[in-house]
């Protein structure tokens, strides 16, 4: 099975520069469409990391944010697969890094393992979840939140209901 044109592109972008960034709009054919997250792919070959992905922000500050959090994972290297707080990053807010679940990567990683599959490129390793505070300045898990979160789900948790 080939790549569509659109993620060979992708994958092009990843042979030229080692990573790049994919935005997944509501509407694919429509660019005025809803964003929806950002994913990044090529993070795992070029630097050793997770591959990144953050919901619910316009392009531009989606764009700056995974410019900058790669930038302090990389430099910094304090990334351990635990819950880290990260600072300067969107604009004066802190943002916390957590583990995407297992059981999201099949979805929210369908980019990465397709080019991954069809280019002989390592399999998903794992991702990392950017999570930006709301308009209270409470991140999704703060009970004290009061914000909906409707644009951040919650993949670093599962969403299975435990059984009987």
């Amino acid at each position: 099975m080939a790549l569509s044109p659109e993620l060979q592109a992708v994958a092009n972008n990843v042979d030229r520069d080692g990573w790049t960034k994919v935005y997944v709009q509501k509407d694919p054919a429509n660019p005025n469409s809803r964003l929806l997250f950002t994913v990044t792919v090529g993070m795992q070959e070029k630097f050793g990391l997770p591959e990144l992905v953050i919901f619910g922000l316009n392009p531009e500050t989606a764009d700056g944010m995974v410019h900058n959090v790669a930038a302090k994972l990389v430099n910094e290297k304090t990334w351990t697969g635990e819950a880290l707080s990260m600072d300067g990053v969107l604009n004066e807010a802190d943002v916390e890094l957590r583990p995407v679940h297992p059981e999201h990567l099949g979805e929210v990683g369908a980019i990465n393992i397709m080019i991954r599959r069809e280019t002989g490129r390592p399999p998903l390793g794992g991702m990392i979840q950017v999570f930006w505070p709301g308009d209270d300045g409470r991140f999704p898990w703060d009970p004290e939140s009061t914000d909906e979160f409707r644009d951040q789900p919650r993949l670093d948790i599962s969403w299975k209901k435990a059984g009987p």
